[in-house]
């Protein structure tokens, strides 16, 4: 069985509460980062990890944080992206419908580490019942201290909103995402500068995701070298992986990386194979924008080796194309399905 560290309380009555939340050891990460770390030693632990971005393109976390830039003097902003607008992907709207304290402790901690006293969660217009999930938990956040002025006396001040989108597909991209933010139509930025350099209102800015911010206070809380010795090689830690189509058991899976692709699709504790036992077609393993494997690339890359679900391993074709982790979306086709007809509904 994989390891838990995002849905590890997942099962724990009321977990979305805060009183239960903080019982199960909820924002020990923020007492940990802001009393005996300071913002730079946050990013070495999150370097020290490896975890990489959990939004599609896979780009080491604390490297992207160490870009901000810290000499102009302009305040910083963390902006979480939680626009989850890949079709197949519904992992993150999972972890913030019932963990959502989980995700506010992460981007707290990851707000000091960037030193930013104003920051958001953008979430996607179809999340509505999951804006008010989060606004709730916001309210919690401040009415105990983890926000607001002064935190936990250190002297750190955090402000935390969540901003509805319009369900536009484009605002999963960083650029437009912030664009959306600041009130404008949601089209991507010409690049550079980069957000880290000027992003939200020409500020400097890191967005990440909701699967990425989650995963912060774990790291803190035991040390970055722990996260990195889960994985296998460059793809460090665990992954949520939201499985759905022709199979038995559609839903989301933590998985630690360096699984076999056969294992998770066959074994019953996750997709269970094959719903009523017709023959596979094909899968996109990572989200609707990653390639199509057919099923002798699906279990196998060219080259005869196992397919592991890692970056690097997904991405091996050898000499045919290979696909992507992306963002975990690992859709089923059996031999009803019309491949044509569904990409061009993609």
């Amino acid at each position: 069985m994989s390891k838990k560290i995002l849905l590890e309380k997942i099962d724990i009555p009321d977990i979305r509460e805060y009183e239960v939340y903080r019982k199960s050891g909820g924002y020990a990460s923020v007492e940990k980062a802001l009393k005996t770390m300071t913002p730079d030693d946050v990013i070495e632990q999150v370097k020290t990890s490896g975890v990489r971005g959990r939004g599609g393109a896979g780009f080491p976390m604390g490297l992207k944080w160490s870009f901000i830039d810290r000499k102009s003097g302009k305040p910083r902003h963390l902006v979480v992206n939680a626009d989850e607008s890949e079709p197949g992907t519904f992992k993150d709207r999972y972890l913030m419908h019932h963990i959502p304290h989980l995700l506010i402790e992460g981007a707290i901690v990851s707000s000091y580490a960037l030193e930013a006293n104003l920051s958001y969660i953008y979430i996607r217009g179809e999340y509505m019942w999951i804006f008010k999930i989060l606004e709730k938990a916001i309210k919690e956040a401040y009415a105990n201290g983890w926000l607001g002025k002064n935190i936990l006396g250190t002297g750190y001040d955090l402000d935390l909103y969540v901003h509805c989108g319009a369900g536009a597909y484009i605002c999963g991209e960083e650029t437009a995402l912030i664009e959306s933010l600041e009130g404008k139509r949601g089209n991507p930025r010409i690049k550079p500068p980069f957000p880290a350099v000027s992003g939200l209102w020409g500020e400097p800015t890191v967005v990440n995701n909701v699967e990425s911010v989650s995963t912060v206070s774990w790291i803190i809380n035991n040390g970055g070298e722990e996260y990195a010795k889960i994985g296998l090689g460059k793809s460090t830690g665990t992954k949520l992986m939201s499985a759905s189509g022709h199979i038995k058991n559609p839903g989301v899976y933590e998985i630690e990386l360096g699984m076999s692709v056969d294992e998770f699709f066959n074994s019953d504790e996750y997709c269970g194979g094959m719903m009523d036992d017709r023959p596979l077609k094909a899968c996109i393993p990572g989200g609707c924008s990653v390639p199509v494997l057919p099923p002798r690339y699906l279990f196998k890359t060219a080259n005869g080796e196992d397919r592991l679900i890692t970056y690097e391993s997904l991405a091996d074709g050898g000499f045919v194309t290979g696909s992507s982790l992306g963002s975990g979306g690992f859709i089923v086709y059996n031999d009803t399905a019309c491949i044509v007809r569904n990409t061009w509904n993609f």
